[in-house]
């Protein structure tokens, strides 16, 4: 078998910037979850591990055939009642005989193109899961593990020059340190101006209005002075940029925060 010698493209580049961002953040190859990537991929945990490690790794292991890619789903894919599928499933939604079915997963029968797009539909998977190259799919697949580790980096101080926070941030990719998730849920704690009114319990009774009182001059504060401390102004930057997303992209990231805040 014989290695494959890596070309310098996408790939290799952000091999290269992952395994620079690990070692500022005392993290390793073993905290990321490569086990989502193969997942999304259809590339075994193992031999992400060892590209990442710079390791040679044969051909076939980086690019698996159609068959081995379609029995990898069969095999991780779950219907929608948990069950797995079954190829009376594939054969029913996509308009095809059994015995095609069972012929792709043999490999006796190739998949047209239509075929092909129907079954990473069927799967949901990214197009192209059942046939691009396994550098490519793995390129695609590594950008939001960048781009998690470029925010973890910047939210903890790092001389980091791009910032990464942006909606497409996949926090299952990664095993964020608990410093992100305080820094993210400052930024998202509503200050008191933008906090609503005080739920009341309906059984209690209404305090009594009483007229507003004039403050005196020596009570009035003046306005509270600008952060002057780097990442408090880093952290109101991103609090603006999340506030000026579009509303789709805003309640998409607010959604992934919310449940990364709910991690251990």
């Amino acid at each position: 078998m014989n290695a494959v010698e890596p070309p310098p493209d996408g790939l290799a580049a952000l091999i290269t910037a992952i395994n620079d961002l690990l070692p500022s953040m005392a993290m390793t190859h073993e905290d990321l979850e490569l086990d989502s990537v193969a997942h999304r991929t259809g590339i075994p945990e193992e031999v992400v591990l060892a590209l990442l490690r710079g390791e040679p790794v044969p051909d076939e292991a980086l690019n698996p055939g159609f068959t081995d890619r379609l029995a990898f789903l069969l095999d991780t894919r779950r219907a929608p009642d948990g069950k797995p599928y079954k190829q009376i499933h594939i054969a029913d939604a996509l308009g095809l005989s059994r015995g095609m079915v069972s012929a792709l997963l043999s490999g006796s029968r190739e998949a047209g193109r239509a075929v092909t797009a129907s079954l990473e539909e069927f799967f949901d998977v990214d197009p192209g899961f059942l046939s691009t190259n396994g550098r490519r799919a793995l390129a695609r697949a590594l950008r939001p593990v960048c781009a998690s580790l470029l925010t973890l980096s910047t939210l903890r101080g790092e001389r980091v020059s791009h910032l990464a926070m942006r909606s497409g941030i996949d926090v299952a990719d990664i095993r964020l340190a608990g410093r992100l998730q305080e820094a993210l849920a400052a930024v998202l704690t509503p200050s008191p101006s933008e906090q609503g009114p005080p739920v009341r319990d309906p059984s209690e009774r209404a305090p009594q209005e009483q007229p507003p009182r004039e403050q005196p001059l020596w009570e009035r504060s003046s306005p509270p002075e600008p952060a002057t401390d780097p990442e408090e102004r880093e952290l109101r930057e991103i609090a603006d940029q999340v506030r000026a997303l579009a509303p789709p992209s805003r309640t998409r990231l607010m959604g992934k925060i919310r449940g990364l805040l709910r991690q251990p």
